[in-house]
């Protein structure tokens, strides 16, 4: 639903410092709408707040908006310093 993403892009980007560097993925069901969120590493600390309490706040505002929609909503943060670099670590040889 572009209402629910609407709604999570103006919540994330008004916490984050780079806001056209925040990426919004969705995927949706007929019921269920999976939000994964990807920023900087600096913005993601934002979004996450101390204790993970400000990730918690936005999901329960998503989760109100998106049970009088009729749907269910997920939101996930995605570590993008697991990325790879591309190169390759040749094997250590014994």
């Amino acid at each position: 639903m572009s209402a629910l993403r609407d709604l999570l892009a103006y919540l994330v980007h008004s916490l984050v410092d780079d806001p056209q560097r925040v990426q919004l993925d969705c995927v949706e069901t007929l019921e269920v709408s999976i939000f994964y969120v990807r920023a900087n590493r600096g913005d993601v600390g934002r979004i996450l707040g101390k204790q993970g309490q400000t990730i918690e706040d936005i999901r329960r505002v998503m989760e109100a908006v998106a049970a009088r929609l009729g749907r269910e909503v997920i939101i996930d943060m995605v570590d993008q310093s697991k990325r790879r670099s591309g190169r390759r670590r040749s094997p250590a040889s014994s």
